[in-house]
């Protein structure tokens, strides 16, 4: 049936015709922003986008810092898709799968959740992203008992290019679950969801100061310490903040106040940088240091207990992101952390002593217990296995493009590192809108993870690899991609993701920001 292209306009956004990542790192206008509130009006779109041989692009909260989601054609934005739809309560009490539609943001299904008594099991750093987008682009928190955040979920719900609706989970077509429990956008529009919740929990957590080199000393045991547990580095300062929660039933209580949370702080946070980025570049490590000690001190607190809250799940696993800025993550295996670290630590210090370029603080160590096993599992089992405190799983299944590199194994006994995948995110903020050099830096740090065995968070700003450019220092902002790579560091997988793409999509229609999937090899 044939459509007019009224029929598609009368479902554009009035007031938006920009499309900006929040980072404010890339910035497009499509032809038509377009906000549908019913699966009806989806389907009307991708009628129309064939008739008028239009690409469709699909976006949530715009969190993802690369041009992911850039595009001249047609944008969609998922907003309006945003109903809690049905709990289905386990009979044992331990779970309860809950039916959304996927443009649900993260603290909207919070606050439903929590009016219910329930909470999700793992979250990232924010909860301003969809339910969609956190699939799609392999969100992670940092626990050594939790994966990423698609292991909570049952099933998926696609609409597909043709314009069918397509519900796959670890039993209805599995490989194709798989893919789109990391689709990157490209397999179908995800329209709901059925994820796994648990009751709502609070969590105790400490934090104390480290210093860089006894993180070093204790790593074979820091990580499986507690259930959560995440690592903020300042180099210059050569110390660490290590936050360590696990479940509680003490009442709850305030963290310590925050240098950052009041609004001086944070301006004058901002301005520092702003000075160390645009005037002195050499002023860097001393405001790191500076800022260290009036947001936490300085003097080690590792053993001594530090300083406690009793926070919700929600406040106490989301953190303050700060600024905008450029975010480039790798996953390798935690087992080789102390002489990634090491090198990181030896490129930051060389850098500084010979003013080539100067990190931003911190940078994010943080951990995922991406290894599923290796056979079917149940919920149950996991429980059992993880000492209890691990993940009531949605699912046991790993996504066909999971970046992290460790491997299946059998669970025969207690979780260690050689089980985990370490994340680091090497973060350069953007104070006041203005960019850093980060081009040497971002290419010394891509080398060492690739030398071990790293891979990167597919929706971040990688630089990537080329044999054609393997001896250059990549411009400030330059993505050259993972093309030349992609079918050696994603093996069968990764051909088994593309296969199941061109057959849902053979025409492109979910090309739009065609140019970021040739150059990432998705095409």
């Amino acid at each position: 049936m044939a459509v007019s292209m009224q029929d598609v306009r009368v479902l554009a956004s009035k007031t938006r015709t920009t499309h900006r990542t929040w980072a404010l790192t890339f910035v497009c206008r499509p032809e038509l922003y377009l906000q549908p509130s019913s699966i009806e009006q989806l389907q009307t779109i991708v009628r129309a986008a064939h008739q008028f041989k239009k690409t469709i692009t699909v976006t949530g909260a715009g969190h993802s810092p690369s041009d992911i989601t850039m595009t001249k054609d047609w944008l969609i934005n998922l907003d309006n898709f945003d109903n809690v739809l049905s709990f289905s309560r386990h009979e044992s009490g331990l779970f309860t799968d809950v039916r959304v539609e996927a443009g649900i943001r993260i603290y909207q299904l919070n606050a439903a959740l929590a009016s219910r008594g329930l909470a999700l099991q793992n979250l990232g750093s924010i909860s301003e992203q969809s339910i969609a987008g956190i699939i799609s682009t392999g969100t992670h928190g940092s626990s050594a008992y939790h994966g990423l955040l698609s292991q909570q979920i049952v099933d998926i719900t696609l609409l597909l290019a043709s314009g069918d609706l397509l519900t796959v989970s670890p039993t209805v077509q599995p490989d194709l679950f798989r893919a789109a429990m990391l689709s990157l956008g490209k397999l179908g529009i995800i329209t709901h969801v059925t994820i796994r919740t648990i009751p709502s929990f609070t969590i105790h957590s400490f934090q104390e100061i480290i210093d860089f080199d006894k993180l070093l000393e204790d790593w074979s045991t820091v990580w499986t310490s507690k259930e959560y547990v995440r690592v903020w580095w300042f180099p210059y300062s050569r110390k660490c903040i290590l936050w360590r929660a696990q479940k509680s039933r003490k009442s709850l209580s305030v963290p310590r106040d925050s240098f950052y949370g009041t609004w001086l702080g944070r301006k004058l946070y901002e301005t520092l940088l702003w000075f160390a980025t645009r005037i002195c570049k050499r002023a860097m490590p001393a405001v790191e240091r500076f800022v260290f000690r009036r947001q936490y001190g300085w003097e080690s607190t590792y053993g001594h207990g530090g300083s406690e809250a009793v926070q919700n799940s929600v406040e106490g696993l989301n953190m303050d992101c700060l600024f905008r800025q450029f975010v480039n993550e790798w996953a390798l295996p935690l087992q080789h952390g102390v002489e990634v670290l090491k090198l990181v630590d030896q490129a930051v210090t060389k850098a500084a002593e010979s003013g080539a370029y100067y990190v931003h603080a911190p940078i994010e160590v943080r951990c995922s217990n991406c290894s599923y096993p290796d056979k079917e599992t149940t919920p149950f089992e996991i429980i059992e296995m993880s000492g209890g405190i691990g993940p009531i799983p949605g699912n046991t299944l790993r996504p066909l493009l999971d970046y992290s590199p460790v491997v299946p194994y059998s669970y025969t006994g207690p979780i260690s590192n050689e089980n985990l995948t370490l994340y680091l995110n090497a973060t350069m903020y953007r104070p006041f809108g203005r960019d850093p050099p980060i081009g040497q830096w971002y290419s010394e740090f891509e080398d060492i993870m690739v030398a071990y065995g790293g891979k990167p968070h597919w929706a971040k700003n990688f630089i990537g690899k080329s044999p054609e450019k393997a001896n250059d220092v990549p411009i400030s902002g330059e993505m050259i991609g993972l093309a030349s790579v992609f079918e050696n560091w994603y093996g069968e997988d990764g051909k088994k993701y593309k296969a199941i793409r061109e057959n849902l999509d053979p025409e492109g229609l979910l090309f739009g920001g065609k140019e970021w999937a040739i150059r990432n090899g998705i095409i």
